[in-house]
């Protein structure tokens, strides 16, 4: 009786086993096909990357190559565009040389389209810079003034250097003629004149130093009792009063002399061909802020000048 009990329980523990073993294999199995169904998926999802990598690049390809040849292009025309600009420029001043034997030459590095790229740059940089200090220095004053000033600045300095190169060509001038015969009867020849005026132009960059100091001293006497007189030695409008100086002094000793104009169009009607909006659009102008530049009086323009729109009519002055 005892036998078959042992047997019973050895049986049962068999049985017990079986089953544990059963249920570890059937776990087993389960883990490999889960292991087998994530491996698939992996391949799956790598197979559909890789298909939606070459999509991608078969859609990028020409996207890429049509941009280059916009690109392409685009250069090409601004190509174009800069060499028929710059044709245009040289016409003008071929046209003035030859209907003006005393026309500046298209090689000189000073010459009128060059120092319109710098009057335009001065705008630009130097009179953004002076006009930051002017608004902290001189507090008490509307924007409208602190343009009018950097405004009037450049036009002053402009016709100071004018004055300067005049007097110096007619100081050499007098050295030709004659004490005893009276000057407005005296007529230097054209050739003579010309090899004087392109003296001078050849010392100007010599004369440079001088000329800003003279347009300093200037600046100091004309604004003498004004609030501006103390922002004169100031970083940025002093670098702003000594480029103005360069510029326009390499305009004065031009052969005819760039012109500048600082004026209201005629009835205050906006005009968009000689000015540039400043901060508003309107029919009609405020204030001029940027002189226009002529290549002489009664010449081709060479750059815009800036002003201000206003919708309202404008009666006073600016």
């Amino acid at each position: 009786m005892r036998t078959d009990n042992r047997e019973t329980l050895r049986f049962r523990s068999a049985e017990s086993e079986i089953s544990q073993l059963k249920r570890q294999s059937q776990n087993e199995r389960k883990s490999r096909e889960e292991a087998l169904l994530i491996l698939f998926r992996l391949r799956s999802a790598e197979s559909e990357i890789n298909q939606l990598k070459k999509q991608l690049e078969n859609e990028r390809k020409p996207k890429e190559e049509a941009l280059l040849r916009l690109e392409a292009k685009n250069n090409e025309l601004t190509s174009q565009l800069q060499n028929e600009r710059k044709a245009n420029e040289d016409s003008h001043l071929r046209h003035l040389r030859d209907n003006n034997p005393n026309s500046v030459q298209l090689s000189d590095p000073n010459r009128p389209t060059k120092l319109s790229e710098q009057f335009s740059e001065l705008y630009e940089n130097e009179w953004a810079d002076a006009f930051v200090d002017l608004k902290k220095l001189v507090c008490d004053k509307e924007e409208k003034e602190m343009i009018s000033y950097l405004r009037d600045f450049v036009l002053e300095i402009h016709s100071v250097c004018c004055d300067l190169s005049f007097s110096k060509l007619k100081t050499i001038e007098e050295a030709f003629v004659k004490p005893s015969v009276p000057s407005e009867n005296t007529k230097i020849p054209t050739k003579i004149l010309q090899t004087i005026k392109n003296g001078i132009k050849s010392m100007a960059p010599n004369l440079l130093e001088n000329t800003r100091e003279i347009v300093l001293a200037h600046l100091e006497k004309k604004y003498l009792h004004d609030p501006v007189a103390r922002c004169l030695h100031h970083q940025h409008v002093k670098r702003y009063i000594d480029k103005c100086t360069e510029v326009c002094w390499y305009m004065s000793v031009q052969d005819p002399q760039l012109v500048m104009d600082g004026s209201k169009s005629p009835y205050d009607k906006f005009d968009s061909r000689k000015h540039r909006e400043y901060t508003k659009m309107g029919p009609y102008e405020e204030f001029v802020v940027w002189p226009v530049l002529y290549l002489y009086k009664g010449g081709p323009m060479l750059s815009k000048g800036v002003a201000q729109g206003t919708k309202k009519e404008m009666t006073g002055q600016q």
